[in-house]
């Protein structure tokens, strides 16, 4: 399995699988997770960010990081939201 630094660009599997394990995982997070997919572009970006600060601060893991990473673009919401469809 390759790290977050060697997931080729463009492969966006590893962040979109850590975010769908957690919220089959904690009900409660995939719900907090659909809800900030429903926000507005800007406001989700804004949220992410700040959720991204708080956790290089807290040092927490790198790929969660990447993960939760993923769904300040567009392309990963879209991603995500068919996921969590399925």
């Amino acid at each position: 399995m390759t790290s977050p630094s060697q997931t080729p660009p463009g492969d966006d599997s590893a962040p979109a699988n850590v975010l769908l394990l957690a919220a089959k995982a904690d009900p409660s997070f995939g719900e907090e997770l659909r809800n900030i997919l429903r926000l507005p572009g800007i406001q989700r970006r804004a949220m992410v960010h700040a959720a991204l600060e708080a956790m290089r601060i807290q040092r927490a893991d790198p790929l969660l990081i990447q993960a939760v990473a993923f769904i300040a673009d567009d392309a990963g919401v879209a991603k995500m939201r068919e996921l969590l469809q399925q």
